[in-house]
């Protein structure tokens, strides 16, 4: 009996056809059966739809590629203007450095002129007064020399005082007062003997402060004095102002041209 219903559950071999996968349906959250995508039907693209998915692709392509060299381009360049910057950059920095330095050192030599100058004034100055001091010094030993020969050949020898005398009268305006002659003791003699022989109204004094050779002669309105000690220092002065003017000037000296 059980075989009997074996075979009737069997199907015959000759009536198989070709093999079926059978599987569960698809189903959402309500229950409802989904159909599979294999089971959709599929229409064929037209020539329309083809065109507008090779636009779309071509623009999408055409975008990432303009962005995709923007931003390659955008490093590249940014490389190239950082490199340039920086080559830039050295140049303007070296030539920078290049003038502060030689303003740096133009101010360094400037200020060692300064000092150098300050130093050497420091030097030459105590030579130029220990100069002018000699040469003062030496101007009055010369002087004082020259006055003490003087006075002692006047001393010994006052013969020349009538000139002297006779200088000092023509110096005097013309008048005809009494010329009062003030001389040393020791010309008196010598004086006397000549001023008799003069037309002019004289008066003979002794003055023991007027060295001998020289004289002081004078009216009520005029004074010449014609002493040694005054005629020498007129000369003195007149040598040294001499002196003065031939000495050669130092350069940048511009005391001649005021």
């Amino acid at each position: 009996m059980a075989d009997s219903r074996n075979d009737r559950s069997r199907i015959p071999k000759e009536q198989l056809t070709a093999y079926e996968r059978w599987e569960l349906p698809l189903l959402d959250a309500r229950g409802n059966e989904v159909p599979r995508e294999e089971e959709r039907d599929i229409k064929p693209l037209t020539a329309a739809e083809l065109q507008d998915i090779h636009q779309q692709a071509e623009a999408e392509g055409h975008g990432a590629g303009l962005e995709k060299g923007h931003r390659e381009g955008f490093a590249k360049g940014r490389e190239e203007g950082f490199a340039q910057g920086v080559k830039a950059g050295t140049v303007e920095g070296r030539e920078k450095g290049e003038r502060a330095g030689r303003e740096h050192s133009k101010q360094q030599m400037q200020a060692l002129e300064k000092r150098i100058d300050l130093v050497m004034e420091s030097l030459v100055l105590p030579i130029r007064q220990q100069q002018n001091e000699l040469e003062e010094a030496l101007v009055q030993l010369a002087t004082a020399v020259a006055k003490a020969v003087v006075q002692r050949e006047l001393s010994q020898d006052s013969s020349h005082i009538m000139q002297v005398v006779r200088q000092a009268m023509a110096a005097l305006p013309s008048t005809t007062e009494t010329v009062r002659i003030s001389a040393n003791p020791q010309d008196i003699e010598p004086l006397q003997a000549s001023l008799a022989r003069l037309d002019a109204s004289t008066k003979l004094v002794e003055d023991a402060a007027i060295s001998p050779g020289g004289c002081r002669v004078e009216t009520r309105y005029s004074l010449v004095d014609f002493t040694v000690e005054k005629r020498f220092q007129q000369v003195v002065c007149a040598l040294v102002n001499d002196a003065s003017k031939n000495e050669p000037q130092e350069p940048g000296d511009d005391s001649s041209a005021l």
